[in-house]
């Protein structure tokens, strides 16, 4: 199998500028937020949004990429391809589209899953009249987690399988915290710059629309290659859901004994836009196991906490880190081109058929 397009951007620069000529190629209203910090390189920094099609559309398809910042390249392919080969000639009448590039620009330049704040986005919209969660698993890790030594991460993860099992390995990891910023997965004590800025955008965005469909693109979770589909509706949300992408989606938050994710950006889009008819869904794109990944994400931990992001080491760490979220190899960046297109194509599809 060979990639009919360039490989993906393996820095924020590459991948923002692709987007914008991308966008602007097809005709779309970009407006940029700038973020208020530089990026790894000394980089500007800015989340872009991209409007297709007209404003007072009442139906309205957005995609958002990096709400993991070092995710965020892998959906940034995947909308610059479909966005190249033409593919926003697709919207019905009707229909408006918004891309939301970049959405933890911080993140994505320095190849981190968090934002600046050292925060997991896609854990920070609680609700503030709740206490905040717990996560006893994560609390007997913490201090083991901050005094982390070069090269030790992988007999961590190792040793966490051996006694809770992969599933609660995992969840004991990448469940979210709340007590330690510090720590690891820390979803924040208040909305980061990302979490207000996306909610900006879909106030602004969303205003004349009825029906919307957000799709975020992740990556790093499941199989080599294959995409899973995620969403945290229940009832008839996920019912919707399901008509738009098929039944084989994932629904923490229905299926009896699945983990759930506190404070997951599904909620923030269901509080700013509760008066719509909201479908949203989380794509990930498969790459490697996550007992080869979760290690890198520790030693990025491990890197950031001690202040060594720009040593030659912490660099590295970053390219691994990227390559666990965004390999290079040609086969695997096709498949996600494909599953990509793909479910923009269904978003676009089944939000025609809602009314």
């Amino acid at each position: 199998m060979t990639v009919t397009t360039r490989p993906f951007a393996r820095d924020f620069s590459q991948s923002r500028d692709r987007f914008l000529t991308a966008a602007s190629r097809a005709g779309a209203r970009i407006t940029s937020i700038a973020h208020p910090l530089k990026g790894s390189a000394g980089e500007n920094l800015a989340t872009d949004v991209a409007r297709i099609g007209p404003d007072d559309a009442d139906h309205l398809v957005v995609l958002v990429t990096g709400v993991h910042g070092v995710e965020h390249y892998a959906g940034s392919a995947c909308v610059c391809d479909w966005l190249e080969r033409g593919g926003a000639v697709s919207l019905p009448d009707g229909m408006a589209m918004v891309v939301i590039h970049a959405i933890n620009p911080w993140g994505a330049s320095y190849c981190r899953r968090y934002t600046e704040d050292n925060v997991d986005l896609a854990r920070n919209f609680l609700d503030p009249s709740e206490p905040m969660p717990e996560n006893p698993a994560y609390e007997v890790l913490h201090d083991d987690l901050m005094g982390l030594a070069a090269g030790e991460a992988a007999g961590v993860v190792s040793r966490l399988y051996e006694k809770l099992g992969e599933r609660e390995a995992i969840e004991s990891l990448m469940g979210g915290q709340y007590r330690h910023p510090e720590g690891f997965s820390f979803g924040g004590h208040q909305p980061t710059w990302a979490h207000q800025t996306v909610k900006t955008i879909l106030l602004d965005q969303a205003r004349a629309a009825k029906q919307v469909c957000i799709v975020e693109f992740h990556s790093g979770l499941g199989p080599w290659g294959e995409v899973i589909p995620v969403s945290m509706h229940q009832g008839a949300d996920l019912d919707r859901v399901k008509r738009y992408f098929g039944d084989n989606i994932i629904a923490p938050r229905a299926e009896k004994g699945s983990h759930s994710a506190s404070g997951h950006t599904t909620d923030g889009y269901v509080q700013v836009l509760e008066d719509r008819n909201l479908t949203s869904i989380v794509v990930e794109f498969g790459t490697y196991p996550a007992v080869t990944s979760l290690p890198v994400l520790l030693e990025d931990h491990r890197v950031h906490a001690n202040g060594l992001a720009q040593t030659e080491a912490g660099r590295a760490v970053a390219l691994a880190n990227l390559e666990m979220h965004c390999p290079q190899d040609s086969d695997w960046q096709e498949l996600v081109l494909l599953r990509g297109a793909q479910i923009i194509d269904a978003a676009i599809r089944g939000l025609s058929q809602c009314n």
